[in-house]
């Protein structure tokens, strides 16, 4: 698993989006294996390894049979309506006039049939789902009108779906674990749409963001919209932290193209990190750790195992459950976390989200550590990491597990085996 670090300084959108899981290493032609499954046609992803301002970085779109991008029905329920002019195209997207009739359009009802109809995974599906779901309702509450009434324009044409569903297909691709953010920055003055000319953000924008803790500053020298409703209903349906968990190790780093010109560099930032503690290099053999305690008494085995998965995941030194004997002779469970100071509030809000304990107790301690870092070595069964740990004179190397369950099972050994035949590595 991996945490994902987003810097949207110039913006949010589909387009920037997918752009940017792409250039953190998503796979294209898995991709769309996978969005075959959509009953859609007369389109292709055009994806490319372009430069701005010297800068590389992915630039995704979806181009349809027609040449043109599909924003719906004209003067509708939509609160962009980029077609109006050219001239204020999306931050993503090309505009252009359309002529097309009531029939063609799509209602939420009719999306999310199109995707429950789909052999999708079910966590593609569930995210794509709500993001359509948030953005009825945000339109529906702007043109105060009920959510059956609402046809969708940027979001319900077949580019849009395709820029719904290829993220989430990404995501699970690269397998993320949780997201942190800078602050998201939006773009200033007005916007022409199918009602008369908007402020930026745009209304629906804005009640996207009702009720959330999203932090958008604004740009006052790019007059023009930065944030579109799909960019934002999908960073909202995957809920970034806006305070990064500790110190991370980052590993790749990425970026995702917006279509517009701006006068500025316009495209999404993203870091993906290492969320393994075991896999940190660490070269301090001093240092001071937080334990975090809490007494459960009233949760599942299965839910405290989801518990456990979910704090490795999000990068805590150390987790384990202890059997206590607690008031009134109750069996309950001692949970124990073991994290850095930094991650005090973090890890305190996630147990408070996650368990159900009312209360957490906190311990500082000193700890001293082998310092610890990575060597890759060539062996008869490709590439292994190994281990090396060292404290003044003493020196213990030890094989990575997981290289050697991978070895173990492409070749039909045992894991025994596969220690044995790799020893002399270490």
């Amino acid at each position: 698993m991996k945490n994902l670090y987003l810097e949207p300084f110039s913006g949010l959108s589909g387009d920037m989006l997918n752009g940017l899981l792409i250039d953190l290493g998503g796979d294209v032609a898995a991709l769309e294996q996978e969005l075959a499954k959509l009953s859609v046609g007369n389109y292709h992803l055009h994806v490319q390894r372009i430069a701005k301002n010297s800068i590389y970085g992915t630039d995704f779109d979806v181009h349809l049979a027609h040449g043109i991008k599909d924003n719906g029905v004209p003067h509708d329920f939509d609160a962009h309506a980029s077609h109006v002019h050219p001239a204020h195209e999306q931050a993503h997207e090309h505009s252009h006039a359309h002529t097309h009739s009531h029939s063609e359009a799509r209602n939420l009802r009719d999306i999310l049939a199109l995707i429950d109809q789909s052999a999708l995974s079910q966590q593609v599906k569930q995210h794509s789902r709500q993001v359509f779901n948030d953005i009825a309702k945000a339109e529906a509450a702007v043109h105060n009108k009920p959510i059956e009434e609402i046809h969708f324009h940027e979001v319900g044409a077949i580019d849009s779906i395709v820029d719904v569903v290829s993220f989430f297909i990404l995501w699970e691709q690269l397998q993320i674990a949780h997201v942190y953010s800078s602050p998201i920055t939006e773009g200033s003055g007005t916007i022409a749409v199918a009602h008369g000319v908007m402020p930026v953000p745009v209304p629906a924008v804005m009640q996207l963001r009702k009720g959330t803790n999203l932090i958008i500053h604004q740009d006052t020298d790019v007059r023009t919209e930065l944030v579109t409703p799909t960019g934002i209903a999908i960073f909202k349906e995957i809920h970034p932290s806006f305070v990064l968990n500790g110190v991370q190790q980052i590993e790749k780093v990425g970026y995702g193209f917006g279509k517009r010109e701006t006068g500025k560099f316009n495209a999404l930032r993203g870091s993906l990190m290492a969320v393994e503690p075991s896999k940190r290099e660490n070269h301090q053999t001093q240092d001071q750790i937080l334990k975090i305690e809490a007494n459960i008494d009233d949760q599942t085995p299965e839910q405290l195992g989801f518990v456990m998965a979910l704090l490795l995941d999000q990068g805590v030194l150390d987790v384990f459950y202890t059997p206590i004997q607690m008031k009134k002779n109750r069996c309950g469970i001692l949970l124990t976390v073991l994290c850095t100071p930094e991650q005090k509030e973090f890890f305190t809000k996630l147990l408070f989200k996650q368990t159900a304990t009312i209360g957490v107790r906190y311990t500082q301690m000193a700890r001293t550590v082998m310092a610890r870092q990575f060597v890759t070595k060539q062996t008869p069964y490709g590439e292994i990491q190994v281990k090396q740990n060292r404290y003044e004179d003493i020196e213990k190397n030890t094989l990575e597990f997981q290289d050697c369950q991978r070895i173990a099972k492409e070749n039909n050994l045992s894991i025994y085996e596969v220690y044995k035949k790799l020893e002399k590595y270490s």
